[in-house]
This record gives structure tokens, sequence and C-alpha cells, in this order.
């Protein structure tokens, strides 16, 4: 499990990585095309758009991966030491169950898309595309999650460089 966990953290940084590229080189290049040439390259910015969703929701993955997601730690301070790491365990698996129930609500989202045949005014590309990574996202954190709290120790604990 181990092993799976990393091969997914390190998967969804570099999509993630090349999605944060890519939008970057469509934006300076619509941007240059502006300026220089007074010509404009209108798929660019929406392409941007979507590649900026892909690397969002990617990246929010990545973190809960991390261990640095945003979480209600006031919670687990009111507990005794001695049950703390059951809490965790609690906490995780809900969250597990609310990203699982996440991830079936954007199924559904995107499968309707892909069949009512939707594409984007401007790109002509299918809008499942973009929205794909919805499902995605969601489906990498229940799995995170859901051996975070069955194998605790495989948990990471954050570091200080992490969280800045």
């Amino acid at each position: 499990m181990k092993l799976a966990l990393h091969l997914l953290q390190k998967t969804e940084r570099w999509i993630a990585a090349t999605a944060f590229g890519l939008m970057t080189f469509l934006v300076l290049a619509d941007i240059l095309l502006r300026e220089a040439f007074k010509h404009s390259f209108p798929v660019g910015p929406k392409v941007a758009i979507d590649l900026m969703i892909w690397g969002g929701f990617l990246g929010a993955a990545i973190t809960s991966g991390k261990g640095t997601h945003l979480k209600a730690e006031v919670a687990s301070k009111i507990w005794p030491k001695k049950v703390k790491p059951l809490v965790d365990q609690v906490s995780e698996a809900l969250t597990a169950l609310f990203c699982a129930g996440m991830a079936w609500l954007a199924f559904q989202y995107v499968s309707q898309s892909f069949e009512m045949g939707e594409v984007g005014v401007v790109t002509r590309i299918p809008v499942w595309i973009s929205q794909a990574v919805l499902p995605w996202a969601f489906v990498s954190m229940t799995v995170r999650h859901l051996i975070f709290a069955i194998v605790p120790s495989l948990k990471p604990t954050p570091s200080l460089e992490d969280i800045k």
C-alpha cells in the first residue's frame, strides 16, 4: 500500500505540474501574440482555465496525500491522548466516506456531460475531459483516507516545510 500511495502521489504531482506548466505557456503565448502581433489566441485562455482546474483539483489530492489538508483539529485536542489514535482513524474513515460521496456525485456529473455530448463553445473540446479530474481527485482522496484509516502508520506527518 505504501508503494501505491507513493506512485499515486508522484503521478498526480507530475500531471499537476504539467498542467500548470502548459497553462502558464498558453497564457504567456496569448499575451505575447496580443501585445507584439495584435493577434489573439482565443482557445489558449479557455484551455488554460481547464488546465488550472486539473492542477487545482490534483493539488487538493496531493495535499491530502501529504497530510497537509484542512482538518478540524479542535475536536482532536479535546480527546484524551489514549483515545486520540481511534479518533484519528474515525476521522480518516469519515473523510473517506465524504470523499466517496463527492466522487459518486462527480462521476454522475461527468457522465451526464459525456452522454449529452457537450463541447466547449470556443475550444470544441468535449466538456467531460476537463470535468474528469473531479471524480479522479475525489476517488484519489477516498483511497488515501481509507488507507490512512485502516493503516494509520502510513498516514504522513506533515513537516513544517510542507505547511509553509
